[in-house]
């Protein structure tokens, strides 16, 4: 029973981030971290869940860093939880001893390493919140358990109560293990989150005479936080204050590196960039303590600094640069690129060729299209003009109707909703029924994926459907235990509800039908004929009708869903108003995943603008390239035709003279090694 509850009760913890809203003071039982608080009543703690529930689903939509998040653990609820199973003596009545800590603690681990982070997270819990635990609270034991919780919960981006859980840490005066690991995760949640400002207000109070790795992962997040404020003179003093053996140095000294060539100090840059490019520059223990992140800035580095050679001009030293990038890193294509490009400018056109050649041997890089037109600017600098004109025209034929398929699909909402759904889905584009060909498809598609803005909010929509996920299996659960609850003695098959699932689960799978059959109509409507024109537009009418009768079944199981439960502190008014909430949540929940189904599609909009432009811009380029092959060749004719006209032989005619362009496979040429007469060839003057 207490697993269930504890799980469920994080589960609603976890859909949203538990943040509290700005001025709402945690109550003082529920955050270790402000003892001194007053506790609220029990009609203030509902209201401020409300403003909670609000606040954190509009952060949610776009994180903002002026957002202040409490530190309220939230364990009021789960201690309500254990006073009622008491009550009914359903809870656990063994003493806690450090034995079974370790044990607990121990299991815990296993689950987070096999993914269970849910039912980590509702030990640890159930765990925490129990007064047996508050005289180990300051052991290694407790201590360990508390860092496991605050620290789980931050990566699960319930970042108020791992504030409330990780702050404790912080209080004591021995820096321990423990004191240092909270120290890291603070410091890492302010870079993986938007609210690196709050978290650095947090870390005020780690010494100065702290080891240097702890203050050298303050200075670095002080020097983001900096940073991101447009401070670029604070920021550089934070990172210069970066010890070397902060797993942040390399980072530290690149961000500082690329401040200074921003500002056109290209000299300073350069000799940040070799500190962590060059290995004789390099200090020993750096790559040691700054891990595997340590080679990626690495290969940053000698990118930053052929980047700063190519714009001075220096094109032999930004190809050294560029070399220096290994073959196995992922920026090698992005080296081979500009490496090629600085031979070009450097009118080094044969050694561009080779790197191009070598690029165009990765499949997949982000230069596959720019790599086309510059190979065949190549050939024209080369003066090989056929071959520049069959690239060009290769790359007009393959890249324009991609570029048409785009325009189509922007002014397309429905086609672009149906892309959108097939790429969430992870279902091939090509059956998504967009009115494009399949390559057509496939490649958008493709492009979609990669696109940084919209894969950011495809990942923020992936996690949200699992929160949600999570809390539909959750209200499933707090059903079952409340039917529990009320007649204790019935029998009933667990069977049912797990194999019909909840109305919501219902609904939600008669709406992905829905959208199933209207893809399948927008591809009868493509093809419809004449004859069919009225059976299509019947089913058109017939699914409409479908899709509004299940938007009003949903809202009204949303409704009903929703009503006012339970009031009290026995066990079934706490599951009551936790299942009460939980529909509210899910309610909220289904409101924000629309808009950022809406958001979606904007991005996918605009990701497809920006591919015209793109593409524009090079199909215009492959135009001009082939007037420019054109001329070229008029150039070529008129050159050769001079030449024939002061008695020069073209060299396709001199070769056609030579007596080894016609020996058969199984014959051999010895050339003349004789004296020749001078007046043997008499009128073949100059002809070679």
């Amino acid at each position: 029973m207490y697993r269930i509850l504890s799980v469920t009760a994080v589960a609603l913890g976890l859909s949203f981030g538990w943040s509290l809203p700005v001025g709402a003071q945690p109550d003082a039982e529920n955050s270790p971290a402000e003892s001194a608080a007053a506790s609220a009543s029990e009609g203030d703690a509902e209201s401020a869940a409300t403003e909670a529930v609000e606040v954190s689903i509009e952060s949610a939509e776009e994180p903002k860093s002026d957002v202040k998040i409490g530190r309220d653990t939230r364990a009021s609820t789960m201690r309500a939880y254990q006073a009622a199973l008491k009550k009914r003596r359903l809870g656990t009545s063994a003493k806690l001893n450090r034995q079974l800590l370790q044990e607990s603690i121990s299991r815990v681990e296993q689950h987070l390493n096999s993914g269970r982070t849910d039912e980590a997270v509702g030990d640890l819990v159930y765990l925490i919140e129990d007064k047996r635990f508050e005289p180990f609270a300051k052991f290694d034991e407790g201590r360990a358990a508390l860092f496991l919780l605050g620290d789980t919960l931050g990566r699960s981006g319930a970042l108020g109560p791992a504030r409330g859980y990780l702050l404790p840490l912080l209080t004591s005066k021995k820096l321990d293990t423990w004191y240092r690991r909270a120290v890291r995760s603070l410091v890492d949640l302010g870079l993986a989150t938007d609210h690196g400002a709050m978290m650095l207000d947090d870390l005020k109070g780690v010494p100065g005479d702290a080891p240097k790795e702890l203050t050298g992962d303050v200075a670095y997040l002080a020097g983001r936080v900096a940073e991101a404020g447009g401070d670029e003179k604070r920021a550089l003093k934070r990172y210069a204050s970066v010890s070397l053996v902060s797993r942040f140095w390399a980072q530290a000294t690149y961000r500082s590196a690329l401040i200074r060539v921003a500002k056109k100090q290209f000299k300073q840059g350069e000799q940040l960039f070799c500190k962590v490019a060059d290995p004789k520059k390099t200090p020993k223990l750096a790559p040691l303590y700054g891990g595997t992140k340590f080679f990626q800035i690495r290969d940053l580095s000698r990118l930053g600094l052929g980047r700063v050679a190519h714009e001075q001009y220096r094109f032999g030293d930004s190809r050294y640069y560029y070399y220096l990038v290994p073959a196995d890193s992922e920026r090698f294509p992005e080296a081979l690129y500009e490496s090629a490009t600085s031979r070009y400018e450097a009118k080094d056109y044969r050694g561009a060729r080779d790197l191009l050649d070598e690029l165009t041997a990765f499949e997949d890089h982000v230069y596959a299209d720019e790599v086309q037109v510059f190979a065949a600017y190549l050939d024209l600098a080369m003066c090989e003009f056929p071959a520049a004109d069959k690239k060009l025209r290769g790359f007009i034929e393959e890249y324009e109707p991609a570029r048409d398929a785009a325009r189509k699909l922007a002014k397309d909402p429905g086609a672009l909703r149906e892309l959108v759904e097939a790429i969430r889905a992870s279902t091939d584009p090509a059956e998504a029924g967009t009115g494009l060909s399949a390559a057509e498809a496939r490649a958008l598609g493709g492009l979609l994926r990669v696109e940084a803005d919209y894969s950011k909010k495809a990942q923020r929509l992936a996690q949200l459907d699992h929160q949600l996920s999570g809390l539909r299996r959750s209200m499933t659960e707090l059903d079952d235990v409340g039917r529990r609850l009320a007649t204790p003695k019935e029998l009933r098959p667990r069977s049912d509800e797990a194999l019909a699932g909840s109305e919501l689960e219902r609904l939600d799978v008669a709406s992905a039908q829905l959208r199933e059959v209207r893809s399948l109509l927008r591809a009868l409507e493509q093809n419809q004929t004449a004859a069919n024109k009225k059976k299509t537009s019947e089913l058109r009418t017939a699914l409409a009708k479908l899709e509004t009768r299940q938007r009003n079944l949903k809202s009204h199981v949303q409704a009903a869903a929703t009503k006012s439960g339970a009031k009290g502190k026995d066990l079934p008014a706490l599951v009551g108003q936790d299942r009460e909430r939980a529909s509210a949540l899910y309610a909220e929940g289904r409101q924000l995943r629309r808009q950022l189904i809406l958001d979606q599609e904007t991005l996918a909009r605009e990701a497809l603008g920006r591919l015209d432009l793109r593409l524009s811009r090079l199909l215009r380029r492959a135009r001009l390239g082939r007037i420019e092959t054109v001329l070229g060749k008029k150039r070529a004719l008129e050159v050769e035709i001079d030449a024939l006209s002061q008695g020069f032989l073209p060299r396709g005619a001199v070769d056609s003279l030579d007596a080894a362009r016609y020996l058969q496979p199984d014959e051999e040429y010895w050339p003349f090694d004789g004296e020749d007469w001078a007046d043997e060839y008499v009128g073949g003057e100059g002809l070679r």
